[in-house]
């Protein structure tokens, strides 16, 4: 029977994620998934839809849902989406935002403060009972780094969606760790809006310059949405084929305003023969025009002072 509080959360899920047939069945196994994000409460609605969406995705699947245990951004959208799907989360927080009675109050729109779904269900303080699982786990130390372990430890997988330096370090880090054979972690960036896809074009630049030695689709998968990157995580779980699925829209205006590419070496990657000659002549062109107009300027400026 749907509760009251369901019934509320349930309109933050957009009827295509909820009613679809992936989210009729859980997984045939039930995954620990990590889940990066922002915590800014400046984050754009289009990143929380997804957000809310992954975390109602991992819920109905089965699957538990570990992440920073923030109240705002892409933490607080996916905790939102796990609480409407009624699923099992993790909450990893630093002891830096504990205060006095234990629990985590402090909120400024830097995401201090937990999430509610973390917060006790009772006036003691107690969250036990029969309802979904929601753990909070504190890290210690003067940096990030262990809360950074608690978040990954006995992980099957890692999920990015779009945040902020915190999240990159995040998946950096991770991304590092499996170009160098210390994790074997499935790891995909949820690229809503193509807001990963300078990421992506670094990993191939670094490829094609032999910088690294793994290509990277093998460091890192790209997914059009967060149906797509937990259907990715579990077909490699499973040692299922992964499903071959159409790399996710990049934009040529955000390709040729990237710092990776040059004009040049864009057009020789996407066309060969002539287009790339005609692209070698109009540069040189360009080069030539500017060259004469400098020299006209020059003379001008001459005759001026005469």
């Amino acid at each position: 029977m749907t509760s009251s509080k369901d019934e509320e959360a349930t309109p933050l899920i957009e009827a295509a994620v909820s009613n679809s047939s992936f989210c009729a069945k859980a997984a045939s196994k039930s995954l620990r998934v990590t889940c990066y994000g922002s915590s800014s409460a400046k984050t754009p609605e289009r990143y929380l839809k997804e957000a809310r969406a992954l975390g109602y995705i991992l819920a109905k699947r089965g699957h538990v849902c570990v992440n920073g245990a923030g109240s705002f951004g892409c933490m607080a959208a996916m905790n939102d989406g796990a609480v409407a799907g009624n699923g099992h989360i993790v909450g990893v927080i630093h002891e830096m935002f504990l205060v006095d009675n234990g629990y985590f109050d402090r909120k400024d729109e830097r995401g201090g403060g937990a999430h509610k779904a973390f917060r006790p269900t009772s006036s003691d303080g107690d969250r036990s009972g029969d309802g979904p699982i929601r753990e909070i786990l504190v890290a210690g130390g003067d940096d990030l780094q262990q809360r950074k372990k608690f978040l990954v430890d006995k992980a099957d997988g890692l999920i990015v969606l779009p945040g902020g330096p915190g999240t990159w370090d995040e998946l950096w880090e991770m991304a590092c760790s499996r170009h160098l054979g210390l994790v074997q972690l499935p790891i995909v960036c949820v690229n809503v809006d193509g807001f990963y896809e300078p990421f992506q074009e670094m990993l191939d630049r670094a490829y094609e310059d032999e910088l690294i030695k793994l290509k990277p689709h093998d460091i890192v998968h790209f997914a059009s949405n967060a149906e797509e990157a937990v259907r990715w995580i579990e077909a490699v779980k499973e040692g299922r084929s992964i499903p071959k699925v159409s790399n996710p829209a990049r934009r040529s205006s955000a390709l040729r305003k990237s710092s990776f590419y040059s004009p040049l070496s864009l057009n020789a990657t996407e066309n060969d023969g002539e287009e790339k000659s005609s692209l070698e002549f109009s540069t040189l062109m360009r080069a030539g025009l500017i060259f004469a107009a400098g020299i006209v300027a020059g003379v001008a400026a001459a005759r001026v002072r005469r």
